[in-house]
């Protein structure tokens, strides 16, 4: 169970505010809204595909 680094309380990993922000993942404490992780996200399609076709 996380707990927070700011205010020092444990929640459990569905308690815990996430925002889905492009190719990264944040996740905050829902009681002070601190920082606790940011995460890539696995399996989204790059922002610059530099493949050609031959």
């Amino acid at each position: 169970m996380p707990t927070c680094h700011h205010c020092d309380a444990t929640h459990t990993a569905e308690e815990l505010t996430r925002h889905e922000r492009p190719g990264v993942v944040l996740v905050h404490c829902p009681d002070c809204d601190c920082l606790l992780g940011r995460y890539r996200r696995h399996g989204d399609a790059p922002e610059t595909d530099r493949l050609r076709e031959a």
